[in-house]
């Protein structure tokens, strides 16, 4: 009864918000506003409703902050570039009108920051402040809170404001995830109920796969910063680089029942690698955010829970730049109104609150803009003295057989802005040799030193509970072959720009085949397109070389031989094709005139197999983990230009799989599907389909006998280490009563001893323990084997986040990659999680009829940026058929 009736008062506010003009809204949002500009005109009045009363679209947002610049000289939008679905993603430079008349004049002075050896800013320059809402599009009180903070900035001519708007530049970003806000945007409204329903269970609350979270791509873009796979996150990272803002807030939303968090976050979250009086600051401004909500009487909490220590996220980031970047986090209503543990939470009530501390937020910075220049300059004084001090003093990379990878690697560091350099001369460092000309530099010694050790350098950590991914090095991720310089080197010209693109058809026309090098990342992405063309491709099963001119050229295993007898084109229509894919594939291309081989097979050796052209399906739905069924989605889009074919799970009993040739099944829950559905996936491999599996998707086709593979007796450590709920931990189980049989019936029970007893405190650290939170894990990969075409070190790092262990095929030609016997490369698991993943299989690819399983006991495609295990996937989508000539 209590609650029906703080539900009605609730709903009472909510009326008398909706039907009064904008004074009900502007005193509930900003009771201590004084004096708004009438000339400006409010959310409401612009959009038609209240803010808090529906969810506004993408459009509409753009609509309302272009409408903001034409009526206010404090207000400026740019243009950042457009998403997958061509949505604009824009900033708004809010700032005195003085301030933005010498705006570049204020950027390049601030940028001296950067520069230890330049003098510090004066304490009259303008403090920069940017605010991002709506990485997440789902966590959508933070959209909407970036029209009402806008709008404050404009219409508002209190003394306060004034002094805000000429002591800092503040910049908003209103919706870093443009396309999921929509997503999400979208079902709210299509389900929103007049009034509007509270209750948990209602379809309002319950946003259908994928929801609103991710981009097009369902990539979590607060886990991009640092990887930069998706074009939201590159359009953006260009905007940071050129400002380095003092002060950076992303605002997000966490689980209906909590209240409201601010940083700063635990001692044990905190990066080991960042100094800790920029943490220190954090309790600087902490102090504003907390009488902001004190003043409205929300609850709040602060240290706890989440993770500081990563570059990936947009809260941290930028700390390893200087600013003093935070995470907020409101209870999210996820619908107008909802029930929760803290009475009726409303729409209005959290942006409300995001507002209060998007405002605490520009007084804590202008209050303490002294401190937060000296934090910055102190910052990038550090930053090159840790560089200075690092064992390596410099780290090498790049691979002669590899250009695309090395130049793709190359380009994520010149987009963080790492200084880059050319070899000064050939470099031999733990047996690796690279080459002037081949490969690059980068010194230690650098202001931007600290994401330069997040790209390189292991970490290891000790907490054993963790928000997220704890490996996120970089490098080890492409697979690229790089070293650690730790003594002198030699260094050339700075690197300013990627290589112009190399690929061509090197040559006049062949009338005998045509060759490309395995070893190249492009390689099958000039595979697909010459396919796409019904050009017949054959690839080696083993290395050889051949003589072009006076040089001879290696072929690893896995090259493509293009023969001009057997196919449907004319030699000149194959050679103008192949002059159009060296290009566009960026990859060379060498024509021979002879099938006789310098060294290894000939190119009509039965070791040259003829390849098919795939016809991908990949599971969709519910039930499959959408993260991971979008980086398939992505890397062949993306890289291939494939058309994937996107099923539903629901679909799967009445589709005509024979139309396809390769089954993708990432990780997920196929529980639904029946016996004649999984019979019928079955007789479909033993057909001669590939079917690929990732994670528990692997564990599902093993316990449904699809392959006879086995699952370790020690998998017994849970959740996946993507983005758990801390509160969801397993709490350790008591002793069960158990009957003595040898009793007579009606016997006492006897009551097992508990082994272990712990203290009720220590649950979240000890069952946290058994879960690894993506560590990286080094695995030995058998570089003969076709899923390893291409590749040449049997090196393989994996990152590893969820608990599927696969013990190492019986038959002994079938285990594609086993983890090694001391697998632990960087992160955090536990002892005992090492000693379960140590010598178990990590890829195993088994023939079923004519056809083929290739099992992944990880997700190869990890967020996009697993290059070095995701190349491996591609393998076995084109290769797969190919691997049951073997012996099996």
């Amino acid at each position: 009864m209590k609650f029906f009736f703080h539900t009605i008062k609730i709903l009472t506010v909510l009326s008398l918000i909706s039907i009064q003009p904008s004074t009900a809204q502007n005193n509930y949002f900003f009771p201590k506003a004084t004096s708004l500009d009438a000339r400006i005109p409010t959310p409401e009045q612009f959009l038609g409703y209240p803010i808090g009363s529906y969810f506004t679209r993408h459009e509409q947002v753009l609509a309302y902050f272009r409408e903001l610049e034409k009526v206010s000289d404090r207000v400026h939008v740019e243009s950042l570039g457009k998403t997958y679905e061509q949505r604009e993603q824009i900033i708004v430079t809010i700032t005195a009108p003085s301030n933005y008349a010498k705006l570049e004049q204020i950027r390049q002075e601030h940028l001296n920051q950067v520069d230890p050896s330049k003098a510090p800013l004066s304490n009259a320059a303008p403090v920069i402040i940017h605010l991002g809402y709506g990485v997440h599009g789902n966590e959508t009180s933070s959209t909407e809170t970036s029209l009402l903070t806008a709008y404050y900035l404009a219409a508002s001519n209190d003394a306060e404001t004034q002094k805000w708007l000429t002591a800092s530049v503040i910049f908003i970003d209103p919706s870093l995830n443009p396309d999921g806000r929509d997503r999400a945007a979208n079902w709210h409204n299509a389900y929103h109920s007049f009034p509007a329903v509270g209750d948990p269970l209602d379809k309002a609350h319950q946003e259908a796969w994928p929801n609103g979270r991710s981009n097009h791509y369902f990539t979590d873009l607060n886990r991009d910063w640092l990887n930069l796979v998706q074009v939201e996150s590159r359009n953006r990272l260009v905007f940071f680089h050129k400002w380095y803002p003092n002060v950076q807030i992303d605002f997000h939303e966490q689980g209906t029942n909590a209240t409201y968090y601010f940083e700063p976050t635990p001692k044990s979250h905190e990066s080991p690698v960042i100094p800790q009086f920029l943490y220190d600051f954090q309790v600087t401004l902490a102090k504003y955010h907390a009488k902001a909500l004190d003043d409205i009487g929300s609850l709040y909490f602060t240290k706890e829970n989440y993770d500081n220590l990563s570059p990936i996220y947009g809260s941290t980031y930028p700390k390893f730049f200087g600013s003093v970047a935070a995470t907020f986090e409101q209870a999210g209503s996820r619908g107008i109104l909802q029930e929760s543990a803290n009475g009726p939470l409303t729409f209005a009530f959290t942006i409300r609150n995001h507002l209060a501390t998007s405002i605490s937020t520009i007084r804590g910075a202008v209050e303490e803009k002294s401190g937060l220049f000296k934090v910055q300059k102190d910052f990038f004084k550090y930053a090159l003295e840790q560089g200075k001090k690092n064992p390596a003093k410099a780290f090498v990379f790049g691979d002669n057989n590899d250009v695309n990878l090395t130049q793709k690697f190359l380009g994520l560091l010149l987009q963080h802005h790492v200084e880059v350099y050319e070899l000064g001369e050939k470099i031999i460092q733990d047996g690796k040799t690279f080459d002037k000309g081949k490969a690059y530099l980068v010194p230690a010694a650098q202001p931007n030193f600290l994401i330069v050790h997040s790209i390189f350098e292991e970490n290891t950590l000790k907490d054993s509970i963790f928000y997220d991914n704890t490996g996120w090095s970089i490098i080890q991720a492409y697979g690229l072959k790089y070293a650690k310089v730790k003594g002198a080197f030699s260094k050339a010209a700075a690197v300013k720009n990627v290589a112009a693109e190399t690929g061509r058809l090197a040559g006049e026309r062949s009338s005998y085949a045509y060759l490309i090098n395995s070893g190249d990342y492009n390689f099958t992405k000039a595979l697909y397109q010459l396919q796409l063309k019904n050009v017949l491709v054959k690839t080696a099963f083993k290395s050889f070389a051949v003589n072009v001119g006076s040089v001879k050229s290696a072929y690893l295993p896995g090259s493509l031989v293009i023969p001009v007898v057997g196919q449907t084109l004319s030699r000149d229509s194959l050679y103008s094709v192949l002059k159009t894919v060296a290009r566009s594939a960026n990859v060379a291309i060498t024509p021979v005139s002879t099938g006789f081989s310098a060294e290894g097979i000939d190119l009509g050796s039965s070791n040259i197999k003829s390849l098919r052209k795939p016809e991908v399906v990949l599971a969709f739905g519910q039930g499959v983990t959408s993260s991971e069924a979008g980086q398939v989605w992505f890397l062949l889009n993306q890289q291939l230009n494939l058309p994937v074919t996107k099923l539903d799970l629901q679909s799967f009993a009445r589709a005509p799989l024979n139309r396809y040739n390769v089954l993708v099944l990432p990780g997920g829950n196929y529980s639904e599907w029946d016996k004649p559905t999984i019979d019928k996936i079955k007789n479909w491999v033993t057909d001669g389909g590939t079917l690929i599996t990732f994670q528990t998707a692997t564990a599902w086709a093993v316990n449904q006998g699809i392959v006879k593979e086995k699952l370790s007796e020690t998998d017994n450590f849970s959740g996946r280490g993507d983005i758990p709920a801390r509160s969801a931990v397993a709490v350790p189980k008591t002793a069960e009563p158990d009957k003595d049989h040898s009793k007579s019936a009606g016997a006492e029970l006897v009551v097992k001893p508990v082994k272990e007893r712990l203290d009720y405190a220590r649950q979240e650290d000890v069952e946290g323990s058994k879960r690894i939170n993506g560590a990286i894990f080094l695995a030995d990969l058998d570089i003969t084997h076709p899923i390893a075409f291409g590749v040449t070190s049997r090196k393989l790092f994996i990152n590893k986040n969820g608990p599927t262990l696969l013990l190492p095929c019986e038959n002994k030609y079938s285990t594609v990659a086993e983890y090694a016997a001391k697998p632990f490369v960087n992160g955090y698991s536990s002892k005992a999680n090492i000693a379960k993943v140590a010598g178990s299989a990590a890829i195993i690819a088994t023939g079923l009829g004519s056809g083929e399983v290739i099992l992944f006991a990880d997700d190869p495609t990890y967020r996009g940026y697993w290059l070095g295990t995701g190349r491996l996937f591609l393998n076995a989508i084109f290769f797969g058929n190919l691997l049951n000539g073997g012996y099996r």
